[in-house]
Formats: structure tokens, C-alpha cells, sequence
């Protein structure tokens, strides 16, 4: 029987198994079922917007001290399987509804 899966990015596919989607990383780690938020079971860096690079500083100061830098990282093996800039203290950003 041949597996249904959805590459997401490099590191991260969701794919059914035992009848269930599942969001897994390239390591084959089961990091949450497809009615989760993955990121919820992610080992999470948060740092300031300014850590992002150049060309991505702020021109206005007071906004740039409300929001932060994401990166998202599989608690198994450590690859980052997703970045998001969003509020200090905001709930992840769910930005993948599946359909599989």
C-alpha cells in the first residue's frame, strides 16, 4: 500500500498513517497529528527581529520591541522546520491547514 504524504518544506511532510494525518520531520519523528499545531511540539528559539539579518531592521523602534523572530526545531533531532515573525508573547501562527 502506497503512503499519501505532502511535502512541506525540506525537513517536514505530513502524511497518514494508521488512518490519521500526521505532520513527521525528515528524521521520521511523529511531531503531532494534522488537527495540531506542529510548532506546539517544536523546541522554539525566540530572539528579536534584528537577529534576522541585514535588511530586515525595523524603522521604527518601538514596533520592532513588540515583535520576535521564531525558529521552530524538531525536539529529535534538531533540523528547524519553521521560522515565523509574529507578536512578543502571540500564540504560534497556525499556517498549515492540511486536506490529506
Amino acid at each position: 500500500m502506497e503512503r499519501q504524504q505532502i511535502r512541506i518544506g525540506d525537513n517536514l511532510r505530513l502524511e497518514r498513517r494508521a488512518g490519521e494525518a500526521c505532520f513527521i520531520c525528515s528524521c521520521d519523528w511523529i511531531l503531532s497529528t494534522g488537527q495540531v499545531n506542529f510548532k506546539e511540539q517544536c523546541r522554539v528559539k525566540e530572539s528579536p527581529t534584528s537577529d534576522i539579518g541585514p535588511g530586515y531592521a525595523s524603522f521604527d523602534p518601538d514596533m520592532a520591541g513588540r515583535m520576535c523572530f521564531r525558529e521552530f526545531f524538531c525536539p529529535n533531532c534538531g533540523v528547524r522546520l519553521a521560522t515565523e515573525v509574529a507578536r512578543v508573547g502571540d500564540p504560534y501562527l497556525c499556517d498549515i491547514q492540511p486536506k490529506l
